[in-house]
């Protein structure tokens, strides 16, 4: 089984896009809730909740951000485990009977950098840290750190910007475990509809991260809502295409700037 999951890939929306080379210095914090359930290829259902608490630096080309999450997670005895950026990592079957485990998630550590900023087009490079603090015996995580890079293009067109992301991820394997170093595509459009008001929709694909597993493939729409200067809240729903993917997921997102 070759699970992969939206959650915080879905989530990374609500902050918006970096994009601010020569901005003055920003803090932001989001909270909120992702859901997701699905069979991956079982006749089982996994379903995930995943609680993040998330801290965004904005200062001049560079943006840093803290992901600490909590999870709950209920699914067939020697199921999922939940690893890098909120997405499953196919570690056991799981055809047991339905039991239900929570804690702490994996910590997720980015750096990103503005290595262009213009009217056309902007081009951001970023360097991910998976930090292996769920539970890897309750199933929470895989209990290693991964590593990924990401490179993402906008190409602002007044209200509407297409978007194109790639990236590579190198994960730590657990003991008696090999989990396959995997690619990751995004494309998508976003659109101004008022000052207040944006929504967009992206189609996400991440290669097999075992030989027994498939790709994962989804897409996702969301909306965000400028409640006032200082705060935005974001909806969000994805669908997964693949064994790989969950079979629904969706969220709310609440961000407070300073």
């Amino acid at each position: 089984m070759n699970v992969y999951r939206r959650g915080v890939s879905a989530l990374c929306l609500t902050l918006g896009f970096s994009g601010l080379a020569g901005a003055e210095s920003q803090v932001s914090v989001t909270t909120g809730l992702d859901y997701s359930s699905g069979q991956y290829g079982t006749d089982r259902t996994t379903e995930i909740w995943y609680l993040p608490v998330i801290g965004k630096l904005e200062t001049g080309d560079w943006q840093f951000k803290l992901v600490v999450p909590y999870l709950r997670m209920r699914s067939p005895s020697g199921g999922v485990i939940v690893g890098y950026d909120g997405n499953g990592t196919p570690i056991r079957s799981g055809a047991g009977a339905p039991v239900t485990v929570s804690g702490l998630g994996d910590v997720v550590a980015s750096a990103t950098y503005a290595l262009v900023s213009s009217p056309r087009y902007m081009l951001d490079v970023t360097t991910k840290l998976k930090v292996g603090t769920a539970s890897r015996d309750k199933g929470l995580g895989t209990g290693e750190n991964d590593l990924g890079l990401v490179l993402d293009a906008y190409f602002p067109m007044e209200a509407l910007t297409p978007f194109i992301s790639v990236g590579y991820r190198k994960p730590g394997d657990p003991p008696g475990q090999k989990i396959h170093n995997t690619r990751q595509a995004e494309i998508g459009l976003a659109y101004k509809l008022s000052p207040s008001w944006s929504a967009g929709i992206m189609y996400d694909w991440r290669s097999a991260s075992s030989s027994a597993g498939s790709a994962q493939r989804d897409i996702s729409a969301y909306g965000v809502y400028k409640l006032a200067p200082a705060w935005k809240l974001q909806a969000y729903v994805s669908h997964g295409f693949s064994e790989a993917s969950a079979d629904w997921g969706g969220g709310m997102m609440l961000t407070h700037g300073f």
